[in-house]
């Protein structure tokens, strides 16, 4: 019954996870399995986890010389990417500004203590309300 299967799946090309093929090794012998219990050895549920993490912008308000006027600075928000159980940090993946309109550039993109630099008018930065923030990307550990 095995080898019949085993035929029907090569020649169809379009095998179910119901499909059976035969498996085996020296300690148990040979064995039939499912292609559905097969390809559960190889997938991983929730690989990936994200993290948003958010500084205002105001922590650096001490660097604005005069925030009454439109003059730029450029000024550096540092950032940390928080343990995740069962997680590794990989990288991160996104920087962005929130509440105001500027480029950010992230560095030590690899690294979980990194740096958000913006470049922008020092109203911005003396603002209560007004946050940058990056996105932390975490892999599985078991797939670390």
């Amino acid at each position: 019954m095995a080898d019949i299967k085993f035929m029907d799946l090569s020649e169809n090309g379009n095998p179910a996870t119901t499909d059976s093929v035969l498996i085996g090794n020296q300690q148990d012998g040979l064995k039939r399995a499912t292609l559905g219990t097969i390809g559960n050895m190889f997938s991983v549920h929730q690989a990936l986890h994200f993290e948003e993490v958010s500084v205002l912008t105001s922590t650096q308000a001490d660097k604005a010389t005069n925030p009454d006027q439109n003059t730029e600075i450029g000024v550096s928000f540092d950032v940390s990417a928080p343990s995740v159980p069962g997680y590794t940090f990989q990288c991160w993946i996104g920087s962005q500004t929130n509440g105001f309109i500027s480029a950010t550039y992230m560095s030590s993109k690899l690294n979980s203590n990194g740096q958000i630099w913006v470049y922008a008018p020092q109203w911005t930065i003396t603002n209560s309300s007004n946050s940058v923030s990056a996105t932390a990307l975490y892999i599985k550990n078991e797939l670390a």
